[in-house]
Order: C-alpha cells, then sequence, then structure tokens
C-alpha cells in the first residue's frame, strides 16, 4: 500500500499522546492494577519499568481479562511518543502480547476488541484523533497473530460504523459487503461539504486496509479454518468501485480549485489503496496484492 507519511498531512496528525495519558488508561485496567509493578511505574513514570513488567506477565499463565488488558496497554504505550530505540522496544512487547494465545473464538474477539475501543477513546477524547490512533497501531497488530488480525479487522469495522451512523452489536467482522453496506450509508456531499480532510482521511483509511487484509490476502486460511468468512470480494465489487471512483473525482476537483496539498495527497492514496484493489486487474492477483499490502503496512510507523 502507498502510506501517506502524517508528516506530510498537519490536518490529520494527531498529537502524541503523553506518559500521563498512559497513566490515565492503566488505571482503568483494573487487571494490570493489582501488580505492583504497575502501580510503581505509573508513580515513578518509568516506561521500562513497565515494559519489562508486561513482557515478565506474558512468561506465565494470564487470565483473559489480564490478556485482553495488556492488548490496551501494549497499543498505547506503543502509540507513545519517544526516539528509535524505545518504539522498536514498544512494538517488541506489542507482538509478544498479540501473540500470546492465537484464540479466535468470536467470545473473545468481540471482548477484546470492545475493550480495547473503550481504552482507546478513554485515551483522547477527540474521536477524530482516536481514530487516527488506532489506524496507526492497526498495521502492526494485524501482523502480529490472526488473533491480532481478527482484531485489526473488528476495529476497522466499528470506525466505518461510527463515521455511517451504523449500530454494532458485536464486533465481529463478517465481510467486505456489509462494511460496503456501512459506506453506502454516507452522503458523498456530506463527505465533501461537512468532513474535515482528518475524518476522510480515516474513512479512506479504514476501508482501504479492511479491504487489503479480509480481500487480497492469501495469508487467512486459519481464520477460514476456524469457522470465520468474508475473505473475497462480493460478486457487486465494480459497484463498490464506481462509487470511489466518483469520489475520487470530486474530491480531485474540490481540492484542486482549493490548492489544498493534502487533498489531493488523499485522492492519490485512494488511486493506489483503494481503486487499483477494485480493479480487473487486482482481483486477479489477489494474494499479491493482499500480502504486499498487508506486509508494507506492518513495516511501516506512519499511519
Amino acid at each position: 500500500m502507498l502510506e501517506a507519511v502524517l508528516t506530510d498531512l498537519p490536518d490529520i496528525k494527531a498529537p502524541e499522546l503523553s506518559f500521563e495519558t498512559l497513566k490515565l488508561v492503566l488505571k482503568r485496567l483494573r487487571p494490570l492494577q493489582r501488580y505492583s509493578f504497575c502501580v510503581e511505574a505509573c508513580e515513578e513514570g518509568d516506561e521500562t519499568k513497565l515494559r519489562s513488567g508486561f513482557l515478565k506477565m506474558l512468561k506465565g499463565n494470564l487470565s483473559l481479562e489480564e490478556v485482553v488488558a495488556l492488548y490496551s496497554a501494549s497499543v498505547v504505550l506503543f502509540l507513545q511518543s519517544g526516539n528509535e530505540r524505545p518504539c522498536n522496544q514498544r512494538l517488541e512487547l506489542l507482538n509478544a502480547t498479540f501473540g500470546y494465545s492465537d484464540t479466535l473464538k468470536p467470545t473473545m474477539i468481540h471482548y477484546a476488541t470492545g475493550e480495547m475501543l473503550s481504552s482507546l477513546r478513554l485515551a483522547c477524547s477527540d474521536e477524530e484523533h482516536c481514530f487516527v490512533y488506532i489506524l496507526e497501531a492497526i498495521p502492526h497488530i494485524l501482523v502480529a497473530s490472526d488473533t491480532g488480525k481478527m482484531i485489526s479487522l473488528g476495529l476497522l469495522r466499528a470506525l466505518i460504523a461510527t463515521l455511517s451512523g451504523c449500530q454494532i452489536i458485536l464486533h465481529i467482522y463478517r465481510s467486505v459487503w456489509e462494511t460496503w453496506e456501512m459506506l453506502n450509508q454516507i452522503s458523498q456531499n456530506t463527505i465533501l461539504l461537512d468532513w474535515s480532510l482528518r475524518r476522510t482521511y480515516v474513512f479512506l483509511k479504514a476501508f482501504a486496509l479492511l479491504t487489503a487484509t479480509a480481500a487480497f490476502n492469501s495469508c487467512n486460511a486459519e481464520l477460514k479454518q476456524a469457522g470465520y468468512r468474508g475473505f473475497e470480494l462480493p460478486d457487486k465489487a465494480s459497484e463498490i468501485a464506481e462509487w470511489f471512483k466518483t469520489l475520487r473525482n470530486r474530491l480531485e476537483e474540490k481540492h484542486k480549485d482549493l490548492n489544498c496539498k493534502e487533498g489531493i495527497m488523499l485522492v492519490r492514496f485512494m488511486d493506489h489503496n483503494i481503486l487499483a484493489y477494485l480493479t480487473e486487474t487486482g482481483n486477479e492477483s489477489t494474494s499479491e496484492v493482499g500480502n504486499e499490502a498487508v506486509s508494507e503496512a506492518g513495516n511501516d510507523t506512519t499511519a
């Protein structure tokens, strides 16, 4: 996938998360507050102590509540500002956490996805900023394990449902077509006239990541074996492509008139990450496209 660098999109980038924000989230995660190292590290502002303690926890037998709490903690810790070395260490923790147990039970996926959404919303009161944080973490979560992949699909589906005003009962991915039906509830006039660049970016990025992960990835065999479905494009993919082509052209016209560089970058993002994969050529090379998209997303720390 062609990744849009957030430093090139100042109207889209969300503020960096502080250690105080991390402390706020950790205080909500009661399963982790039972551990003295977590309480002490928060009081001392010691990220290294937190990270080491979490890694030590992962070597033991953990309850479902503890594992899910670690999901949220590792994501918020990963999103902290910092230099390259801590970032790599945070990524190590993120991978270890989501690789702790490859559990694919629907009830667990639903529970974990819902808890992560609640924690990340607590980390940021601004809805759009919260969405950007989630999109920044998802490329790394989905390549960590099959559990991480299903949770990521659930998070992306939840973002799209929120943007489209649809309600979700279970946080479990179903299909690209179901996601498209949510998107189709959004008026293109609303996107063009009322939405911020950031909200439009979240919308496009979420659909691009969900489609690449679900329909253009040959590494979903374990998920299919576990009983999950929806890992292909619907028969009416051309209908989806036409909708996005129309939106793309209207966005290009708008942002050319405004001489808006960031808006034109979003148009290019659509070209490379949505429209290119919804064409006949994209369908003929499904596995290669999806694997490349997920691989590049996993290696890139930009949203």
